[in-house]
């Protein structure tokens, strides 16, 4: 309890303090089939001098309890599309997923200020692609619906991460029709050493195949784990066989071993 406070503490200093702590690193998302990066992840992270590195599953939390996700998350937007701008050069077509919290959809009027971020750097809405948490709205209201439906309308793609995990989350491709749905690692892993979970998330993939959706798997570290996405015809994966997450300088050294 106490440490949460202090926690708390530390990130209230860091908004009100210009963000210091807070730094973004880009994992790239390959496309299976060239091998290529099609896009990259925007990750958040967080360091303070009393703890250090906070792991996010720590203090993302926090920032939602708290509110304070929403300029944080604002923050991100900025922080991202700055760095697809750097990016042009290279791939004038790459994308770049950013995270948005179901804090960010109930409680601002979060499109407008997508809208906005957008008009701010020199990227096209076609080159965003929003990711929502399926955990983050069990109860997919008429409020994430609508928000969806205006991504949609103004060509920004929809993702759901950690997409298997949650609840009744197939109804969800339905209600949401996002363009790629991402697969945790667990499911993965689990689907290489069990023939049960194996023909389960071949038939996930199937099913969002059969939807036009695509499918990206998460954490894929090794090549027997890169070889059973290939046997399975996954579009995307995201992973450390390719590539850690990495600040965008540093990510921009060797993109071109990427393409």
């Amino acid at each position: 309890f106490q440490k949460k406070n202090d926690i708390t503490k530390e990130l209230r200093h860091a908004v009100k303090h210009d963000f210091e702590g807070f730094h973004l690193e880009f994992q790239p998302i390959i496309d299976v089939k060239n091998q290529k990066m099609h896009s990259m992840e925007a990750l958040l992270r967080f360091e303070c001098r009393q703890f250090g590195k906070i792991p996010p599953n720590e203090f993302i939390p926090i920032l939602e309890e708290t509110d304070l996700i929403i300029p944080v998350g604002r923050w991100v937007l900025q922080e991202a599309l700055a760095a697809l701008s750097k990016m042009q050069e290279l791939d004038p077509q790459l994308k770049v997923h950013v995270n948005i919290s179901y804090v960010q959809v109930l409680k601002t009027s979060l499109l407008k200020d997508i809208l906005n971020i957008i008009d701010q750097y020199d990227v096209k809405k076609e080159q965003l692609v929003i990711e929502l948490t399926e955990s983050g709205f069990v109860e997919s209201s008429n409020t994430f619906i609508y928000f969806c439906n205006q991504l949609k309308e103004n060509g920004i793609s929809l993702a759901i991460d950690d997409f298997g995990t949650g609840y009744s989350n197939f109804h969800y491709l339905y209600k949401l029709k996002p363009e790629f749905i991402k697969v945790d690692r667990g499911l993965m892993h689990n689907a290489l050493v069990n023939h049960y979970e194996n023909m389960l998330l071949k038939h996930m993939i199937e099913m969002a195949h059969s939807v036009n959706v695509k499918l990206c798997i998460e954490g894929i570290e090794t090549q027997n784990e890169y070889d059973a996405n290939v046997k399975l015809h996954t579009d995307y994966i995201q992973g450390y066989y390719y590539s850690k997450p990495q600040r965008i300088d540093d990510l921009l050294l060797v993109a071109n071993d990427l393409y």
